[in-house]
């Protein structure tokens, strides 16, 4: 497989692994939040929103170390590659 596909997949593999546990973790929250609006009869959408948006905001503060690292690791990975990559002919 040339080196530009297999960097490709590795990125497409970083990216997922980085944004499934932030999705995983909004998944929950919307679903917490619907089951209290159902149980509460509660029909405002600034309800469902607000907890979104405190989560969305503390992933940074304890999650954004790990999502950094993975992207570091990716980029090291094209830049260590770059020289091959220019001399690959592309045909």
């Amino acid at each position: 497989m040339p080196i530009y596909l297999t960097l490709l997949w590795h990125a497409l593999f970083v990216e997922v692994d980085a944004l499934t546990p932030i999705i995983a973790v909004l998944l929950i929250v919307g679903i917490v939040t619907a089951i209290f609006q159902a149980a509460f009869q509660i029909e405002d959408t600034t309800f469902s929103l607000i907890p979104k948006l405190f989560v969305m905001l503390a992933i940074p503060f304890f999650g954004g170390d790990a999502l950094m690292h993975a992207l570091a690791g990716l980029a090291v990975d094209w830049i260590s590659h770059a020289g091959a990559m220019v001399r690959l002919s592309w045909n």
